[in-house]
């Protein structure tokens, strides 16, 4: 990821990664017993598994896949694309199981991240967010404010457990991964039990900290490396260093990140509600972010977005952002190091 010297480093976060046994057959047999696969996105983990699950999706002969993503489904696991279906459109009546694939059994797979809006983004999420419309949005107003609240099961996130549960036949199925690959597979876990899931530790806070979102499947745009990090803050001081590691290839991410870099929306937006748009909170998130700590953002973002619009420090390069974090921390300040937020669930101890 970075090098930081030995006498700086704090705490590394970097867990080995583990893999419980017997998922592929247990959920090969309950996929291919529904009409549809809805597979909620695109990240490492879920492309992992839906190449362990190839044999079961091929062999049957009525299952048709639906993806959130389906270029990149076909892209990365070509044996899907004689399965694949038409992108089925956003629709707001959720009673009728019709518009979601016609009748019988839906799985909807996804891996699940921590998130400051939900809580914890899963498949029940990814599921009303990608094909319930204005689901996100009537679940953003129900929160009584936009403070970040990793891990915590919140208003919004109630909200869309009761959308997903009017999806009739659905069965939720969450991948918990861990150092880039995956740990387990729960079907239709309650919130705690995803929540347990993650690799969670209490750490001393440092003066520093660098995080990562985890990566590519993660990173591709700052809306997603915004809504990751907020679980491991806690192990650095208020007013701290943080150094911000996000490819961002994908760009912005949301409608109102690019509403804010063009000036259609204020850094304040977040706190005004009256019309939401996607992504409202991240505006929010972003002012919270550099208002607590001391922000470096080092990313392919170009420079007049990343810091003359969004207003954070950037560098050129990783010995530059490490070299002026540590300046800025003290030469003698330690450095804890997250490099895949989107897998833990970080405290101070």
């Amino acid at each position: 990821m970075v090098s930081v010297e030995a006498e700086n480093i704090g705490s590394v976060i970097n867990p080995d990664p583990e893999k419980s046994a017997g998922e592929t057959e247990r959920l090969s047999e309950k996929i291919r017993k529904a009409g549809r696969l809805f597979v909620c996105d695109s990240t490492p983990t879920t492309i992992e598994l839906l190449r362990d699950l190839v044999p079961g999706i091929s062999s049957a002969e009525s299952l048709k896949v639906v993806a959130s993503n389906p270029k990149k489904m076909e892209l990365t696991v070509p044996e899907l694309k004689p399965k694949m279906t038409e992108a089925v459109q956003p629709v707001t009546d959720v009673a009728a199981s019709e518009h979601l694939g016609g009748q019988g059994g839906k799985v909807f797979l996804g891996t699940a991240m921590p998130d400051p809006l939900f809580g914890i983004a899963d498949p029940k999420v990814a599921a009303c967010r990608n094909w319930v419309a204005g689901s996100v949005d009537q679940a953003a107003q129900m929160r009584k404010d936009m403070e970040p609240t990793p891990f915590e099961r919140t208003d919004a996130y109630v909200a869309m457990e009761e959308t997903a549960s009017r999806i009739a036949g659905a069965s939720y199925v969450t991948i918990i991964p861990r150092s880039g690959r995956v740990r387990s597979a729960m079907e239709d876990a309650p919130f705690e039990a995803i929540r347990n899931g993650f690799y969670s530790e209490a750490v001393p806070q440092a003066k520093a900290l660098i995080v990562g979102a985890g990566g590519a499947g993660y990173d591709q745009t700052l809306s997603g490396a915004l809504r990751a990090i907020w679980g491991v803050l806690g192990c650095v001081r208020k007013s701290g260093e943080v150094l911000v590691m996000a490819e961002c290839s994908g760009g912005l991410g949301s409608q109102a990140l690019e509403m804010l870099v063009t000036g259609r929306i204020a850094g304040e937006g977040g706190r005004r509600r009256e019309k939401y748009v996607p992504g409202l909170e991240e505006v929010y998130y972003l002012h919270r972010l550099k208002e607590d700590y001391d922000v470096m953002l080092l990313s392919g973002l170009p420079e007049l977005y990343a810091k003359s619009k969004l207003g954070f420090a950037t560098a050129k390069g990783s010995g530059e952002a490490v070299g002026r974090l540590i300046s800025k921390a003290g030469r003698t300040a330690k450095v804890n190091v997250v490099a895949r937020a989107s897998e833990c669930r970080i405290e101070s101890g």
